[in-house]
C-alpha cells in the first residue's frame, strides 16, 4: 500500500515539475533574445508652447500572438508617457501623464489588417502585419503637454513604454497573459530630459 501512494506522490510531482519547466522557460534562454517590443527612440519639440513627441518603437509579435491575431483575437497596445520631475529624497514626481492606446485585427474575409486608434477613433487597413506594426510604431507630433503647466528653471524628464493590454484579450488566454512572457510583451522605459 505505502509504495502505491509514493508512486502517486511521483508521478504527481513529476507532472508539477513538467508543467512548471513549460509554463516558465530557463531564465538563460529568455535573456538572450531580443525585447519584442522596443523603443528606438524618442524626442520631444516644443511648438508655439506646446510639447510634441516623436518616437520610434519596434513592434515585433511572437507566433503565439500572430496565430492568435490570425485566428480571430483582437491585440490591444498601449503606450505610455509620462513626464516627471526629479526629488532630492524620494522617488521622481509623476507630473503628467498620456495614454495611447491601439486596436489591431485581422479581418479573414478581406485579408486585412484593421489599425484602431483608441484614443481617435480613426482606422486604417494594411495588407501585410508588418506594415501595421510599423503604422503603430510611428509616432510624429503627438501633443504632450502645454508648457505654460510646466514650472521654470526646474530639470522634467520624459519616458515611455509600450505594451500588450493582457486584460483586453479574452479570458481563456487572459490566464496566459499573466503567466507566459510571451503572451504579455512590453518594452522597457526609454527615458530623456525635456528640452
Amino acid at each position: 500500500m505505502r509504495g502505491k501512494v509514493f508512486q502517486g506522490g511521483l508521478r504527481c510531482g513529476a507532472l508539477v515539475l513538467l508543467a512548471c519547466l513549460l509554463l516558465f522557460p530557463p531564465m538563460a534562454a529568455v535573456a538572450d533574445e531580443v525585447p519584442p517590443f522596443r523603443v528606438l527612440w524618442a524626442d520631444t519639440q516644443r511648438a508655439e508652447g506646446i510639447y510634441l513627441l516623436d518616437a520610434r518603437i519596434d513592434y515585433r509579435l511572437a507566433p503565439n500572438l500572430r496565430e492568435a491575431l490570425h485566428n480571430g483575437v483582437r491585440l490591444t497596445f498601449e503606450m505610455r508617457v509620462e513626464i516627471t520631475r526629479g526629488r532630492d529624497w524620494l522617488w521622481d514626481e509623476t507630473v503628467a501623464g498620456l495614454t495611447q492606446g491601439y486596436r489591431l485585427r485581422y479581418h479573414a474575409l478581406s485579408r486585412l489588417y484593421l489599425l484602431t486608434s483608441l484614443n481617435t477613433g480613426v482606422q486604417r487597413s494594411f495588407h501585410r502585419l508588418e506594415s501595421a506594426l510599423a503604422r503603430m510604431g510611428q509616432v510624429d507630433g503627438l501633443p504632450l503637454l502645454d508648457a505654460a503647466l510646466l514650472e521654470a528653471d526646474t530639470d522634467y524628464r520624459v519616458r515611455l513604454r509600450t505594451e500588450l493590454q493582457v486584460d483586453a484579450l479574452p479570458l481563456p488566454l487572459r490566464l496566459r497573459g499573466y503567466l507566459l512572457p510571451d503572451w504579455k510583451p512590453e518594452s522597457d522605459w526609454y527615458t530623456w530630459p525635456l528640452d
